[in-house]
């Protein structure tokens, strides 16, 4: 549900905060949403997400907190198809126009209906591979009995860094549930290492994760394009659904138990990384 231009998810309490700034994130140990004393107390947070943990792995001192996502370009998309028939151009399918993101399934449509095609190919991607680059992650210390269930208040929106604009003006900044050595802060990844994982990376959400938008995503953007989703400005939670074969779909959150993320310290290599697209 949205409530004054925010993401209300499981226990939403307040707030209201200008745009910019970092991500100050303050975790606290219980359950529902009983008041809690924190002598740390920085404000009402933005959202407030509930969680459990999932330990398989042995560790000492653990944050939990965001990995956002950044990249070195605007998000744009370029897209290109081919109708052949038998292995030859199709007069049908030429008939059908240029191929654009905007029109893309349209175009797939009109082809797919001429009667001498024989195979469709389409390619959607961003013009610089890979588009996403590296991330910075923001934490707080968990407090109290760990692992255990967890609540992780928002209080700020995130970092300048972390927002990813794109050609049509509208910006999104991603973020991953992570389970952090505190260790190793400055917590900085460079995607293009991969798949080798920093030692202070300890596992993550397979199940959840944020998107923030400053100004909000509208219908026939990029970024809604690409996700199929229209957003209004603030947090989103979003959950990561799974079919057989491992493809992943992206949803709003339900209200309730059922936003509860899962959060499972393991070695990284293991876990299923959600991304948006």
């Amino acid at each position: 549900m949205i409530e004054n231009g925010y993401a209300k998810v499981g226990c939403v309490r307040g707030g209201r905060a200008p745009w910019g700034g970092a991500l100050g994130l303050v975790l606290a140990m219980g359950f529902g949403c009983e008041g809690q004393a924190d002598p740390s107390y920085r404000g009402e947070p933005l959202l407030t997400v509930d969680g459990r943990v999932e330990a398989g792995l042995s560790t000492g001192g653990v944050e939990v907190g965001v990995l956002w996502l950044t990249s070195d370009s605007d998000f744009d998309l370029v897209c290109t198809g081919e109708a052949n028939a038998s292995g030859q151009p199709s007069a049908c399918a030429a008939a059908c126009g240029a191929i654009t993101c905007e029109a893309l399934e349209a175009w797939d449509e009109c082809v797919s209906s001429c009667p001498d095609v024989t195979e469709v190919l389409v390619d959607v991607r961003t013009p610089s591979v890979p588009f996403l680059t590296g991330g910075v992650g923001q934490t707080t210390p968990a407090v109290g009995e760990f692992p255990a269930q967890f609540s992780l208040d928002i209080l700020e929106p995130p970092p300048a860094e972390a927002l990813i604009g794109s050609t049509t003006g509208e910006r999104v900044a991603i973020g991953l549930f992570a389970a952090l050595d505190p260790a190793g802060a400055p917590f900085r990844i460079d995607l293009s290492q991969l798949p080798s994982y920093p030692s202070w990376l300890l596992g993550g959400s397979e199940s959840h994760m944020l998107v923030f938008s400053p100004d909000g995503v509208p219908e026939g953007s990029l970024w809604s394009q690409a996700s199929g989703l229209t957003l209004e400005p603030g947090f989103h939670l979003l959950e990561v659904l799974r079919g057989e074969e491992g493809e992943q779909e992206t949803r709003l959150a339900p209200e309730g138990a059922a936003s509860q993320v899962s959060l499972r310290i393991a070695p990284p290599d293991s876990i299923a990384w959600p991304l948006l697209f």
